[in-house]
């Protein structure tokens, strides 16, 4: 029975850069774990071509989790930018969307002639 040591070693790159199997990261991480287990399944050393596709896809792995983790901290700087903003302006950090009130416009020239010069236009 082969080894499982890359294909092991590629579930814990996914694990530890908290990837996405279902999202956008899929692919390489299908990629990754497929050549993983050629690597595996090899009697003796892998083909140099193997090795090399192997290498690039646990590059790409990696690339994949920096870009994750830069995400998710750009996510919470944001979020610890707003509550100090917050905490700045002593207001407390909202739970929601902001609310939303409707506005009625200012009525145009020809709206003011309207009402003016015809009261009962608007109805009918």
């Amino acid at each position: 029975m082969p080894g499982r040591k890359h294909l092991i070693a590629v579930n814990r790159a996914i694990k530890a850069g908290d990837l996405d199997e279902k999202g956008l990261d899929a692919p390489t991480i299908e990629l990754a774990r497929d050549l993983a287990r050629q690597m595996d399944a090899c009697d003796g050393p892998a083909p140099v071509r193997l090795q090399g596709n192997y290498l690039s896809a646990t590059k790409d792995l990696a690339r994949a989790a920096r870009a994750s983790r830069d995400a998710r901290a750009r996510a919470t700087l944001a979020a610890n930018r707003a509550a100090a903003a917050a905490a700045r302006t002593g207001q407390a950090e909202p739970d929601g969307p902001p609310e939303l009130k409707l506005v009625n416009p200012p009525k145009t020239a020809l709206e003011k002639f309207r009402d003016q010069h015809l009261p009962h236009a608007g109805t009918g």
